[in-house]
């Protein structure tokens, strides 16, 4: 019974705390603070569609916990692979909490409309269950799409925007999901070492800022970020030619550690 109040208590200061933006959805993206609007790799399908016409091709699945709770955890597998004319992204997440799971199911086109400029776009399906008879599931499609453009040598830019038009989540009483906004930059101080920083305002929400610096050397990163809502994170990575390994864990100082694990294949 303790374990059950204890759960629903963190539950409900997660959601509250966490209500500015979506967490960030993959441990490359947590280590820098959740500042991934202009990363390039295959999680851009959430992040900013766009960029995936620049990404590598490759096959990403992340692992995900939430405050050291066994209840809270995530799975997501992304893959990004290039055509002749655009790059298709496709992707699939499962987030469950207890006895509710959701889910989302998404597919997006990615292309370059010149050497330095990209736009994407993104269909989702999300659907929701429970095993509580009292909560009605239920099932719903969103968008998102996005701009990525190479300024310069050093300086990217891109902005994305998710569920503009808010779909209706419940009827009684009327439920939206909210509507998310990203604008993010990311600057290159060296061959290698990069900043990223983005600008996120969610409906009805304070603007969110998040910011991260990544540093290479050889086939090894380190990386480390912050943001406003509370967010620390450090993170690691190694790589080969086709392997990479990253991981990751972000500190909230009231809620605690949410660790991440990347494990990509590219071809």
């Amino acid at each position: 019974m303790m374990r059950s109040l204890i759960f629903l208590l963190v539950s409900l200061v997660a959601n509250l705390t966490l209500a500015i933006s979506p967490p960030p959805n993959n441990a490359k993206s947590i280590s820098l603070g959740g500042a991934s609007c202009t990363y390039l790799n295959a999680y851009g399908i959430e992040n900013n569609v766009a960029t995936l016409a620049f990404a590598a091709q490759e096959i990403i699945l992340n692992a995900a916990n939430r405050f050291g709770l066994s209840e809270y955890s995530s799975a997501m597998l992304v893959g990004n692979i290039a055509t002749k004319s655009a790059n298709i992204g496709f992707a699939y997440q499962l987030s469950p909490l207890a006895n509710f799971a959701a889910q989302k199911i998404q597919l997006a086109v990615a292309k370059k409309l010149g050497k330095k400029v990209a736009t994407g776009i993104s269909l989702n399906y999300h659907l929701y269950n429970s095993s509580n008879p009292f909560y009605k599931n239920t099932s719903l499609f969103t968008f998102n799409a996005g701009l990525y453009y190479q300024v310069n040598e050093k300086l990217n830019a891109g902005f994305s925007l998710f569920n503009p038009n808010r779909t209706q989540l419940i009827g009684a009483p009327n439920e939206r999901l909210a509507a998310n906004y990203r604008l993010g930059v990311a600057y290159n101080i060296d061959k290698n070492i990069t900043i990223y920083s983005d600008y996120i305002q969610a409906s009805s929400q304070r603007p969110d800022i998040n910011a991260g610096l990544e540093l290479d050397y050889d086939n090894y990163t380190v990386r480390g970020g912050f943001g406003l809502n509370q967010l620390i994170a450090l993170g690691f990575g190694w790589k080969t030619n086709s392997i990479q390994l990253d991981v990751a864990a972000g500190y909230h100082n009231q809620l605690g550690l949410s660790p991440s694990l990347n494990v990509a294949y590219a071809f």
